[in-house]
């Protein structure tokens, strides 16, 4: 136990993963702990995109659709092995939002971000376009395109960087207890060894607050709700490589995305729970993408089609009255702890996870080591 660490990291998710590598790659010696696989929780329960977040534009949220579509050109380039840009079709229903506000959502989309290598968006017609998949009645329609990404090994190659960069990852070992002794963080682990840092962060995701109540003893300030997000997995529903993006009456949009060459995968929903454990789909969600992808496609579908499904809890930050207008920018808590920091990382998405990790890096740089090297994982490509 003599050993020193700068970082410790408690949760192995694209969060933790991102902070680990970012950080041994400037020379800081970093340890990260989950009590499961790394990427194995919410990271790989995602839609599986890397995108500029198209409806968060609804909710004025801007500067997280800006970073966001930076974030996109950037994750797109370090990671092309593993992702590829996919064009999205909505096609347009006069019912719920009108043609000239998506063409001004979607002027804005492919421009806010700046010098992009993804194609633009452009108006389609769609019964000459996709006759054999939509429903005659929608006619027009509107492309645009995002990044379909291996969620999963997006956030093992960011470890797997960290590991090689010296860093310490422990998989299958959950944090029992972190205290505060001799000046220093003490982090007792499952496998009953313990490990000292300079610096705490909590990144668990929907297990933030648990963690911080049970395992380091300190009252949450910041109030989250934990959304799960569902999909379903159904057998190809058409053959063209492209995906869909499917209004509904309640204003909330849902994807139906070709998957592993012979699924598709439709998703996702917004449902609030009360416990991160909660990841089973119910049948009011199974029924409510069915019902959706049906509003559009000649293809009907029913249970029957269903192959597999997954849910992932999102913890949110508190905010709005609705799940779906709650912030998916995050939010930075940093506690200082008989003069040891703690940062607790709150909300946060797939896309902006490398951007993240400097920031975290930027506002706890007067707690580190200085470093030769600055922010760099822009740049460095993830095998």
């Amino acid at each position: 136990m003599s050993k020193v660490f700068d970082l410790f990291i408690i949760g192995g998710g694209i969060n933790g993963s991102g902070i680990s590598r970012d950080a041994s790659g400037r020379g800081l010696s970093v340890c990260l702990a989950d009590k499961g696989e790394i990427g194995g929780a919410t990271s790989s329960w995602s839609t599986k995109l890397i995108h500029g977040g198209l409806r968060y534009l609804e909710n004025y949220e801007f500067k997280l659709v800006r970073e966001s579509l930076k974030e996109r050109e950037i994750v797109y380039k370090i990671a092309k092995h593993i992702s590829k840009p996919i064009p999205f079709i909505i096609p347009h229903t006069d019912k719920i939002r009108p043609a000239w506000l998506i063409k001004f959502g979607l002027h804005l989309y492919d421009n806010l971000g700046g010098k992009t290598s993804i194609p633009k968006s452009r108006t389609l017609d769609l019964n000459k376009k996709f006759p054999y998949i939509l429903k005659e009645k929608y006619k027009t329609g509107f492309q645009y395109y995002d990044i379909q990404i291996d969620d999963k090994k997006l956030t093992k190659l960011n470890a797997k960087d960290a590991k090689r960069n010296k860093a310490k990852i422990l998989e299958y070992n959950k944090v029992k207890k972190a205290e505060i002794i001799n000046n220093e963080w003490v982090i007792s682990l499952q496998n009953r060894k313990k490990i000292k840092s300079k610096v705490l962060i909590n990144a668990s995701g929907p297990w933030i607050n648990e963690t911080l109540h049970k395992n380091i003893k300190i009252k949450s300030k910041n109030k989250i709700r934990l959304v799960k997000g569902s999909h379903i997995i159904t057998k190809k529903l058409y053959k063209e490589d492209v995906a869909f993006t499917f209004q509904n009456t309640d204003k909330r949009i849902i994807f139906v995305i070709p998957y592993k060459k012979k699924f598709s995968l439709i998703g996702t929903t917004e449902v609030e729970v009360k416990s991160p454990e909660n990841t089973v789909i119910s049948k009011q969600e199974t029924q409510y993408l069915i019902r959706s992808v049906n509003n559009y496609l000649k293809k009907q579908i029913s249970k029957k089609d269903i192959v597999d499904t997954y849910s992932g809890i999102r913890p949110l930050i508190e905010d709005f009255k609705e799940a779906s207008k709650v912030t998916r920018d995050y939010v930075f808590d940093l506690q200082i702890v008989k003069k040891l920091p703690l940062l607790n990382i709150y909300g946060g998405k797939l896309t902006t996870y490398r951007k993240l990790s400097e920031k975290v890096l930027l506002d706890l740089k007067k707690f580190l080591p200085k470093t030769k090297k600055g922010p760099w994982t822009d740049k460095k490509k993830l095998f």
